[in-house]
């Protein structure tokens, strides 16, 4: 009988460590740059790599640009996650962060130097 409680028994699954936030901000710069319709102009980030503006063209010649923000998973997220999934952070939209669509791409470099994100970028 032992044997049979014994074969059907759940192993204890082993959690990987999180990894450093320092490692995750390295792991992320340059990734998850794609989107259906549109193409990327240009990429700011902030001085500590956990923001970014992404600057975007539509296929018609429009642009738009959206704030992105580095999510990390908690401890609870990532011990379910990790059996089936080693992303312990992606990049995440902010809501509200897009602005209006520009005919030129200068146009929307000068309203996104505006934005009160963007002056934190460099402090």
């Amino acid at each position: 009988m032992k044997r049979l409680f014994r074969k059907f028994r759940k192993e204890k699954r082993i959690v990987p460590p999180m990894p450093e936030w320092n490692e995750i901000v390295e792991m992320l710069y340059d990734k998850n740059l794609d989107f259906l319709d549109l193409t990327v102009e240009k990429v700011i980030y902030s001085k500590d790599k956990s923001k970014r503006y992404v600057v975007l063209k539509s296929d018609k010649g429009f642009f738009t640009y959206r704030l992105e923000k580095i999510y990390q998973l908690d401890e609870e997220e990532w011990s379910y996650r990790s059996s089936y999934d080693m992303t312990t952070a992606f990049w995440q939209h902010v809501d509200n962060a897009s602005r209006s669509i520009f005919s030129n791409l200068d146009d929307a470099l000068k309203e996104l130097e505006q934005e009160a994100e963007y002056k934190g970028f460099s402090s």
